[in-house]
């Protein structure tokens, strides 16, 4: 961004307060937020180096940073920023600009994958190799049994949960940190209270895609998180990583089920072909849709409910875990596995399924990481 750049009505659409019920991405979306950046920046040398496969979120949250800093107020959002604001909006913008300009899309769990993966453990030997976003941008958008079981960290308010979290896979240049290893996987955990934005937690790790391990990789980028003054942020941010790990092994697998739809580019063809004013009824339609994948099944396996000896045990759940399989000739070969979870005493239930249970597993390493976080 070299020069005077108005960018004040890109602002003014840019702090999302309500989320009306959408993923927030697809709010800020619709506030008009990324037409205005557009708009302000479209024909700048820097709006296509943000579109590059190698630009991290990181890389324009820091030049966002820089300007707002230093940028003239052209409007009451631009003058009135303090630090603290500054550096919100940045995470903001950083995020859902490099969602939309890398065409990101929205990624949902059925309520029956939630429930498999929340009652299952990774196992941290594991290559990271397994763990796979199908795009190089993606909001892992949690569904009610997800957010019940991920806990937003030092919050005291029980109606708070994460919405979500953008997940980005880039491949490293070489120019933004030194470092052999090829990509950086960048993690941006969103926070709401009811139906309002409530904040964000961020997280940055490099990985070779390798030989880098699940756990080696938790430990990496968590290390900063656990010194983070104010209260416990290691335990809830380990559950709530080691899900989204979950969830690309989950994608990884041959069997996994994945439904695509894109509906929000299928209105956007069928508005270019009709006249103004229907067009623009078509268009005020298309606030709630977005483009997506369906994961998981549409129901519990059948074999998820078991009976088992000893009357005298509660009904819970049995975890279930990934790891690698010996396979082919002479087991010399390995696949990626899921085992499923068990709920033990399944005809004993009169009522909700009882919650899983919290767990942790291994303990974080003082390496490097950035971690950010917002009330």
């Amino acid at each position: 961004m070299d020069g005077l750049v108005n960018v004040g009505p890109a602002l003014d659409c840019s702090f999302v307060t309500k989320l009306f019920g959408r993923p927030y991405p697809v709010q800020f979306r619709n506030q008009g937020a990324l037409d205005a950046w557009e708009r302000a920046l479209g024909d700048t040398e820097v709006w296509r180096r943000w579109q590059e496969s190698g630009t991290l979120c990181w890389q324009i949250r820091q030049e966002l940073l820089r300007q707002l800093g230093s940028m003239h107020p052209l409007s009451p959002a631009a003058g009135q920023l303090i630090a603290e604001d500054r550096q919100r909006l940045a995470i903001e913008v950083s995020t859902n600009l490099k969602y939309h300009l890398s065409q990101g899309t929205v990624i949902e769990a059925t309520p029956a994958l939630e429930t498999l993966l929340t009652n299952s453990d990774v196992d941290l030997s594991l290559p990271m190799s397994m763990v796979a976003p199908p795009y190089r941008a993606q909001y892992l958008y949690f569904g009610d049994v997800a957010m019940r079981y991920l806990k937003v960290p030092a919050s005291t308010a029980p109606d708070r949960y994460f919405d979500g979290v953008f997940c980005f896979l880039t491949p490293n240049d070489g120019s933004h940190l030194p470092t052999e290893k090829g990509w950086t996987l960048e993690l941006v955990f969103v926070s709401k209270r009811q139906d309002s934005y409530g904040g964000h937690v961020s997280l940055l790790g490099e990985t070779d895609r390798g030989s880098t391990k699940v756990g080696e990789w938790l430990d990496e980028v968590l290390s900063a998180v656990t010194s983070q003054p104010g209260g416990d942020f290691h335990r809830p941010m380990h559950a709530a990583v080691s899900y989204v790990v979950r969830v690309f092994l989950y994608m990884a697998l041959k069997q996994a089920r994945l439904t695509e739809h894109r509906e929000y580019d299928e209105t956007l063809r069928r508005a270019a072909g009709l006249g103004e004013r229907k067009r623009a009824k078509l268009l005020q339609r298309s606030a709630f849709l977005y483009n997506g994948i369906i994961v998981g099944p549409e129901s519990l396996p059948p074999n998820a409910g078991a009976s088992a000896a000893g009357g005298g045990v509660a009904p819970h759940w049995r975890r279930g875990h990934f790891r690698m399989q010996p396979c082919g000739a002479g087991k010399q070969q390995r696949k990626l596995i899921f085992v499923a979870p068990v709920l033990v005493h399944a005809d004993q239930l009169q009522g909700e399924m009882p919650s899983p249970k919290s767990y942790q597993v291994g303990r974080p390493a003082a390496t490097a990481a950035t971690a950010v976080v917002a009330a």
